[in-house]
């Protein structure tokens, strides 16, 4: 049972905010990648963070996978 593993990309998480119809929201992929990671040095739980910005748990988590991939 392995799961997929690949570098993701902002094409990747562009289509996760097309999929879940997130770019009408008045903020754009930037925007949340800098509050991922505003709320990981704060401490914020993610899935809070997902919660409150309304987003999807798979979406809040492949950010936080971007950008752990550095």
């Amino acid at each position: 049972m392995g799961s997929d593993r690949r570098r993701l990309d902002r094409g990747d998480l562009e289509a996760l905010r097309q999929e879940f119809a997130l770019g009408g929201r008045g903020d754009d992929l930037d925007d949340d990648l800098h509050q991922v990671r505003r709320g990981a040095r704060l401490g914020i739980d993610l899935e809070d963070w997902a919660n409150t910005r309304k987003v999807p748990l798979v979406y809040a988590r492949a950010l936080r996978r971007f950008i752990e991939q550095g």
